[in-house]
């Protein structure tokens, strides 16, 4: 259900693992500038002012080249050391070390990268980075960045500003609660033994505005906006409930909102999470100014197409 793609600053923490430690690429692509060429060669000739709690100010003589990632702890927090496996919560920084300049900052995007603390899903050199670092600490950290869009790679410099590490949860397998009574005038929802849910065809016109309507009501914690959210969910046409369009079911495994309210997801998805329980199952009726619009997704979705889905709330962290 992605349909933009994640920021510059989301790639480069949660894909690091497609960042190379060497400043080339498995072509052999060399650096934007040579070591020999650069004016800065180590952190030490990285300035960093500010309070670790606000945007950064990054300073140094360019071109910066730092042929092995680096890092050090510019200040201590007084939190819990974070650990393997904890989902962590950061504002980061990141700044071309070419140029200077700050590439993209969460700071001010105003919303924090969350990640978890896994070497399957971001880099080594940012794990080794912040692991039994207290929450609260300022880190800096140098990075060679793979070649994009016809760009050499270059040397990135990161401020990594640590709000929060919480253990993550097992997720649920299925929604668990309470069942609620359907809603008149919306299709009824059912689900087989492994917890695969099914709809009845919808009858009427499909409504103008976006529905949100519990079919379990779980007992966990709230969804807030910037959770990275898991789900397991199933997808219809309003006009034609007889197959799913997309299901996560089918591809036998959930699905994450990243930074949900704000996630590349389409806009009722944002909307109808937000405020809903984990361990909930809800039935979402989108419209298609919230869905895919006038140009749809072919082949499955036509234009001006409403939606329904069935979503079961999994986990919510960060």
């Amino acid at each position: 259900m992605r349909t933009t793609l994640i920021s510059a600053l989301s790639i480069a923490v949660l894909a690091l693992a497609g960042c190379g430690d060497s400043g080339s690429d498995p072509a052999g692509e060399t650096q934007a500038v040579s070591t020999a060429e650069a004016k800065t060669t180590s952190l030490d000739g990285v300035t960093v002012e500010g309070e670790p709690d606000a945007e950064p100010t990054v300073s140094f003589e360019t071109p910066l080249v730092i042929e092995e990632s680096a890092h050090t702890v510019l200040s201590e927090g007084d939190g819990e050391p974070v650990a393997e496996g904890q989902q962590v919560t950061a504002n980061m920084t990141m700044v071309s070390g070419t140029s200077g300049e700050v590439i993209e900052s969460s700071y001010q995007a105003e919303s924090p990268s969350g990640f978890p603390m896994d070497t399957a899903q971001i880099n080594q050199a940012l794990f080794d980075a912040l692991v039994d670092v207290p929450v609260g600490s300022r880190v800096l950290l140098s990075l060679n960045g793979s070649p994009q869009s016809g760009q050499p790679a270059e040397t990135l410099i990161y401020v990594v500003d640590l709000v929060s590490a919480e253990e993550i949860p097992e997720p649920l397998e299925r929604a668990s609660g309470e069942p609620q009574e359907p809603a008149e005038g919306l299709p009824e929802v059912s689900t087989d033994d492994a917890g695969v849910p099914s709809i009845t065809q919808p009858e009427g016109d499909a409504p103008a505005e976006l529905v949100v309507e519990p079919t379990i009501l779980g007992e966990g914690a709230e969804v807030s906006e910037g959770q990275t959210v898991s789900v397991h969910y199933s997808g219809w046409l309003w006009d034609d409930a007889s197959q799913t369009f997309d299901s996560s079911w089918d591809r036998g495994e959930p699905f994450a909102v990243e930074g949900v309210g704000a996630a590349p997801v389409i806009d009722g998805w944002n909307e109808a999470l937000i405020g809903q329980k984990v361990g909930s199952q809800i039935l979402v009726v989108i419209p298609p100014e919230k869905g895919y619009g006038a140009q749809g997704s072919p082949p499955s979705i036509p234009g001006d197409a409403t939606l329904v889905f069935v979503i079961d709330i999994l986990s919510a962290v960060g």
